[in-house]
């Protein structure tokens, strides 16, 4: 997502800077060739702390713009020490309390409980769904007075075009009249697919169905073993990495989000923007938010696979309208992103020209 927002404000016209502790990562081929790339030279974001430092204060860009908490906090006392009076704006994107627990990097877990002493003060921090916002408040004790919730840039004409696409799954295109699920995200403890398999255990005990699985992670193995004992091998596809999630999420019967927390899921509005029959779990935080209370989507319990399957089979029975979620999913354009952010830097920093984002 900051890539796509750096490249937007490009767009726009903005100057941007790009700092790292080490010039590498898989999106670097993703960023504007306007974009510049400046490489501190570390591994770790504490020991970046002094060369940002160093950095801000030769450059002095008119905003300081940073990403997840380990960064803001590395950011925020680099931003200090630098002494230029440069507006930092710190994005959170997840639920802090849950992230934490989950930590075992020592500095990383440093960093989080140095965020309540230093989240005060920073100019802004912006979270990208109300209740990440509610979350960081929570974990941080701090007060609302500079914060402000920002969604996510999502939406894109790139993403629209490549849901027109065929699906590339052989179970949305062999003409069969079984019904297809799916599910979109990392196989990990956070989504919830194991809850979704019992679902579709459960569904099928009603009615014929099919569940595709896009994503790869370290839950693999228990999800395969799952589905051996549960004799599922016939009905669930654990299918890795799509180079087009969009058009499966257009042709699929219904798309399910079994996550027990979120940011804001990103994959439920992608979802949205392909009209997509949707069910959800109501877990901290987003899907109450995106679908507005239930009105773009159906929501459950989390860890609740009775639930799950009977609002599976509601949606099969009876799928909620295309356009109106198409229409919800305007809410989270990056052109909408954007001039969120814009206004937020012309209002911390007064611009004169073409500023300069770090």
């Amino acid at each position: 997502m900051a890539v796509l927002l750096m490249n937007g404000l490009v767009a726009r016209g903005e100057r941007v800077t790009l700092i790292l502790a080490r010039r590498e990562g898989p999106y670097l081929d993703d960023l504007d060739p306007a974009i510049e790339l400046v490489d501190l030279g570390n591994r770790r974001s504490i020991s970046s702390i002094r060369p940002l430092a160093r950095w801000l204060r030769s450059a002095r860009p008119d905003v300081l713009v940073s990403h997840l908490t380990h960064v803001n906090v590395a950011a925020a006392l680099a931003n200090r020490l630098a002494r230029a009076g440069i507006p930092h704006v710190a994005v959170e994107h997840n639920q802090m309390g849950q992230n934490y627990a989950l930590l075992t990097n020592r500095s990383v877990k440093v960093a989080y409980r140095l965020a309540r002493f230093v989240y005060p003060g920073i100019a802004r921090i912006v979270s990208v769904s109300q209740g990440v916002e509610a979350a960081v408040l929570a974990f941080t004790r701090g007060r609302a007075h500079n914060h402000q919730v920002i969604h996510n840039p999502v939406v894109t004409d790139g993403l629209v075009a490549l849901s027109g696409e065929a699906p590339e799954h052989r179970w949305l295109a062999d003409g069969a009249d079984i019904p297809v699920l799916l599910g979109c995200g990392r196989l990990h403890h956070q989504k919830g697919f194991d809850v979704l398999i019992s679902a579709v255990r459960q569904v099928l005990d009603d009615r014929p169905v099919r569940l595709v699985i896009l994503g790869e992670g370290p839950l693999r193995p228990q999800l395969e073993a799952q589905l051996s004992s549960l004799n599922l091998g016939d009905h669930v596809d654990l299918a890795g990495f799509s180079r087009n999630p969009f058009a499966m999420m257009r042709a699929a019967d219904a798309f399910i989000l079994s996550s027990r927390w979120e940011g804001l899921p990103t994959v439920l509005i992608e979802a949205l923007a392909c009209g997509a029959n949707i069910v959800a779990t109501d877990c901290p935080s987003g899907p109450m938010e995106v679908l507005e209370g239930g009105k773009f989507g159906r929501l459950v319990p989390v860890d609740d696979s009775d639930a799950l399957a009977k609002a599976i089979c509601a949606a099969l029975d009876a799928p909620l309208d295309s356009a109106s979620a198409m229409a919800r999913a305007s809410d989270f354009t990056l052109d909408r992103a954007v001039d969120n952010y814009m206004a937020l830097f012309d209002h911390l920093q007064p611009r004169r020209g073409k500023p300069s984002r770090g």
